[in-house]
Parts: structure tokens; C-alpha cells; sequence
């Protein structure tokens, strides 16, 4: 298919699409190699995930000077993180910061959503159109969508009836939202409803919680910087950004070497006790190896976590609501908590199961569920996103002979290095589909890296295309269910599987669970080798 260049189109030897942290700096280093790029944003601002989900709560799980950019040591030293894991406002702050900082505002498009991308046969150049209609022609196009960054709603009909206030998290408005005395519903207690609900508990009259499924929360025993553990992480940035390259999370933690089957009963309680009063998600990332591969080690876990819920709940049915029984601990991202659980303890919040009581359709003046009825003044989503090929598949993106890469993904993401596609040439994703897992940023960090290198061998050879090979694509892909095989996570239902978007098959692992130096390699071989897997011509 081969189709007419628009002679009006805005040309630029590659286009990044998405503001967000890997987006900038996606765009910083195609700059600094003295490449024509311009970034396209949805949003009025930059930040991606920390510009659209402002509700209150928000917060990263991944330590703040681990999450944020370690390439410049003057960024570094310019820049002041206030707490172990920065709230959402300091986040946005942050990356606001950088983009001046590097002076890349005149080369971001902001209220620019891309509808669609096509390929040109003829020229081996992608064509983009915007919402409003603007038009953008490159050689290159690199997309920084996020893998959370599509939000979903409940399959629950009459949220057009209804007539009260309602919002999603990943949606939230610039101004200020009041629950001072309303009746609110929150459906979801993901991590974003686990972040939000304490605060909705402060002011509102009544807050009713729909819980579709529970989860595994641990706290996160957030604290202040205090100056001089500021200064150190600046002395040591390079031992930081060393550290984490070195960590399957690509954070700070990993696992301990040992067993937990092989230790007491009373060592073992006292190490979950350790683990479950550290910051983070010590617990998560830094626990004994068999809780991820050993179902007994892992029930001996969750059992211990089951406890911990009791003893916060004084309900004990509403306790025993909120400890999962489809699921061990890891085989879901687990939410940081901070007084989450002791909110059922107040006398106007209500936890609704939707297991036993499910909604039936939303109303103009409320949640209907087979039980009842239920009056809100406000309906709050904190029910997620279609992770990962969501922000793809709302993309209308073709490519060799018109086809469309939502039908080459039907049956799940089909990628190489989760760099490329087969059939789409010189469309690179970095942050995307099995590319990622843990601290995203030190993911996308080797990502970005990576394919400002690919694209200047091609600008250096003369080569006008790179494509991945059906070959290649396919090995990836075992490769993908290699690095999960014997563990729990390979028979788990989760986001990272398509599990919570209704209708949805469970088709290949959407994440990468090989650890970030194996995917480091993985990268660096495919490069020294003049890209092996890639047909290049030109």
C-alpha cells in the first residue's frame, strides 16, 4: 500500500509521541545528537502518568532520586526531592523542571493527541494526524505512550443517566474536587483507589467502597530526605544509577539470596516483620526468591500479611473482604498503603464486595447492585487502565500494506526487544509492550539509549529502514514466557496479563520479567551485532 504524501504536513526526521519521563528524555537525546525531532503530548502539560493523575494521593512506589533521571549531575545537584517517594504535584514539578532546564520547550507540542499513524510504503516515512487535525511527517517515529496510561471503566451500564459528579483517577481535573459531605462512591482499590480512599474518608459524609478485587497492601513507610542523605545521593549518583542497573527491579532492592523454606519458623517471621516495617516495596522486591517460585513459601507469606489485615480491621467479615483469595502476594503489582485498611474502621465508610453483591447499572442518582441500592453524590473510578497495548490500540497505527497493528497484537503484543513490530519499519516503542517490569524509568533509560544509537547507524549508513523480522518477533516472544516459566507469576491473572479488561483474551505476557541486567544484554548483543534481527535497507 503505498500512500499520497500530504505535501502540507509538518516534516521532522523523527517524531516522539508522549510527554511523559520517558518521552523527554527519549526527546533530549535525539537532540543531543543534532537529530530534527519534535515531541507530540496529548496533555496541556508534560509529565504523562504524573500530569494526568493528580488525585489526591498520588504518589510514586519507587524511591524518588531512583525514579528520577540520573544521566546529568547537574540535574542532580539543581534538583531537592523532599520526600522518600515523591507525591504526584513533586513529580510533575520535577519534570517540569528538567524540560527548562534543557530547554526543550520549543520543540513539544502540547494538545496534540495523535488519532493516527501510517506508514508510507513508497518513502519508508510514517505520516501522523492529530485530533485537531494537524498533520506531522517523519523517517522516524518513536512512541513513549506508557503502559499505564489508558484508562478503563466498569462494565456497568448508565453512567450517561447519571447526574452527580463523577471522575476517574487517571482523568482527574486541574481544580480542586470537595468531598466535604458528600456521599461518595469509590469503585476500585488497585492502587490507585488504595492511595485515594484515605483521603475521601476525611471529609466525606459517606463513602461507600466497591471492591471488585481485593489485594495484597503493604505499607509504605514514607518519610522525609533530610539534607544530608540529599547530599550523599548527589555525591553517589553514579554508584545510584550503578546500583539499580544491576537490580532485576532496575531500583534499589533484590532479592535476598537465601531461602525462605530453608529458615525457621521464628527467623522467617522475623524477616517478613523486617520486610513489612521497610520503605517501599522492600517487600515486594527484595524478598526471598522462592516467595515468587515456592507456592508453599508464598502462602506462608500471604498468611502472615492475612494476619496483619486482621489485626488493623476490627470487622472481622470486613477483614476477611479485604485478604485476596485468588492470589499470592507478587502475582500482582501489591499498592503501598498509608492507614488504608484502618479507614473500614470509621462509622461512615462501607465496603461493598462486588463478588457478593455486584453493580447492576449506575443510576441517575446512584449504584444500583443486586442488593440494594445505593445514593451517591459522587462516583470516583480507580478501576485502571488497559495496560500496556491499551495506549496503542487507541491509536489507529498501520503499517506494511495498510495493516493495522491492533489486529497484529489480537492475541497479544508481538514485538522484538519490545523495541519494534514486525511490519511497522522505523516505529520504535520505548516504555512499551514486553520491554519493561520494576522502576520503568531505569528501563526506558537503556531503551532510549538504544534506539538513538539504531537511528544513528541508519543516519550515518544512509539507510532509510529498519524493520524487525517475523523471526525475531517470534523468538522474543518465547523469550517473554521463558522468563516467567516456574514462577507464580505464570499462571497469574493481572493486569500484566490483560486479566482486568473484560472481555479480553489472555494472550502472551504483556511485561518483560527477565530482569533489567539480562534485558541490558539482551540489547547490547542485538547492537554490537549491526542488529540481528532487523532487515535494514535503504
Amino acid at each position: 500500500m503505498t500512500n499520497a504524501r500530504n505535501t502540507d504536513a509538518a516534516r521532522h526526521e523523527v517524531i516522539v509521541i508522549g510527554g511523559g519521563i520517558t518521552g523527554l528524555y527519549q526527546l533530549h537525546r535525539l537532540r543531543e545528537e543534532g537529530f530534527d525531532v519534535v515531541l507530540l503530548e496529548a496533555g496541556s502539560g508534560v509529565g504523562g502518568t504524573w500530569f494526568w493523575n493528580r488525585y489526591p494521593g498520588c504518589r510514586s512506589d519507587s524511591e524518588s532520586y531512583s525514579y528520577g533521571y540520573l544521566f546529568s549531575q547537574e540535574i542532580m545537584d539543581e534538583w531537592t526531592w523532599s520526600e522518600e517517594y515523591a507525591s504526584q504535584p513533586e513529580t510533575e514539578q520535577y519534570l517540569n523542571f528538567v524540560v527548562d532546564k534543557l530547554d526543550m520547550r520549543d520543540a513539544i507540542k502540547l494538545n496534540s493527541r495523535v488519532k493516527s499513524a501510517v506508514f508510507d510504503d513508497a518513502d519508508d516515512c510514517w505520516e501522523l494526524t492529530t485530533d485537531s487535525g494537524e498533520v506531522f511527517g517523519s523517517r522516524f517515529v518513536v512512541t513513549a505512550l506508557g503502559i499505564l496510561s489508558a484508562p478503563i471503566f466498569p462494565a456497568v451500564p448508565g453512567l450517561d443517566d447519571y447526574n452527580g459528579e463523577w471522575y476517574h483517577t487517571a482523568l482527574w481535573p486541574h481544580d480542586e474536587v470537595s468531598f466535604k459531605d458528600k456521599r461518595v462512591a469509590v469503585i476500585g482499590t488497585g492502587s490507585s483507589g488504595v492511595q485515594i480512599i484515605p483521603f475521601v474518608a476525611q471529609d466525606a459524609a459517606v463513602l461507600t467502597v466497591f471492591q471488585r478485587t481485593p489485594n495484597w497492601c503493604t505499607p509504605i513507610n514514607n518519610r522525609p530526605i533530610p539534607p544530608e542523605k540529599m547530599a550523599e545521593i548527589r555525591r553517589n549518583r553514579e554508584a545510584l544509577r550503578e546500583r539499580c542497573m544491576a537490580s532485576p527491579s532496575g531500583g534499589m532492592h533484590s532479592p535476598k539470596p537465601d531461602l525462605a523454606m530453608d529458615l525457621t519458623p521464628e527467623a522467617r517471621l522475623a524477616a517478613f516483620e523486617e520486610l513489612y516495617n521497610a520503605p517501599g516495596l522492600t517487600m515486594a522486591l527484595a524478598n526471598f526468591r522462592d516467595v515468587s517460585t515456592d507456592q508453599e513459601a508464598n502462602d506462608l507469606l500471604t498468611a502472615f500479611l492475612a494476619e496483619k489485615i486482621r489485626a488493623k480491621v476490627h470487622d472481622p467479615e470486613v477483614a476477611e473482604r479485604l485478604i485476596p483469595k485468588d492470589h499470592g502476594f507478587g502475582q500482582k503489582r501489591p499498592p503501598l498503603e498509608n492507614n488504608y485498611y484502618e479507614v473500614f474502621n470509621l462509622p461512615h465508610v462501607k465496603l461493598v464486595s462486588t463478588r457478593e453483591e455486584p453493580m447492576v447499572r449506575i443510576t441517575d442518582h446512584g449504584i444500583e447492585t443486586s442488593n440494594g441500592h445505593y445514593e451517591v453524590d459522587m462516583i470516583i473510578f480507580a478501576t485502571g487502565f488497559e495496560a500496556v497495548v491499551g495506549s496503542f490500540n487507541r491509536i489507529d497505527i498501520r503499517g506494511v500494506d495498510g495493516r493495522r497493528l491492533k489486529d497484529h497484537w489480537a492475541h497479544g503484543p508481538r514485538t522484538y526487544l519490545g523495541i519494534q513490530s514486525a511490519g511497522f519499519p522505523n516505529m520504535f516503542m520505548v516504555g512499551g509492550a514486553q520491554s519493561t517490569a520494576g522502576n520503568i524509568p531505569r528501563y526506558t533509560e537503556v531503551q532510549v539509549d538504544w534506539v538513538v544509537e539504531c537511528i544513528k547507524y541508519l543516519r550515518d549508513g544512509g539507510y532509510s529502514r529498519a524493520e524487525a523480522t517475523t523471526e525475531a518477533e517470534d523468538s522474543w516472544i518465547e523469550l517473554i514466557s521463558s522468563t516467567i516459566e516456574g514462577t507464580l507469576q505464570a499462571t497469574a491473572r493481572s493486569w500484566a496479563w490483560g486479566s482486568n479488561v473484560p472481555g479480553a483474551n489472555r494472550g502472551t505476557f504483556l511485561l518483560y520479567a527477565g530482569g533489567l541486567p539480562r534485558y541490558r544484554t539482551e540489547l547490547n548483543d542485538v547492537r554490537e551485532s549491526g542488529y540481528k534481527g532487523f532487515e535494514i535497507t535503504g
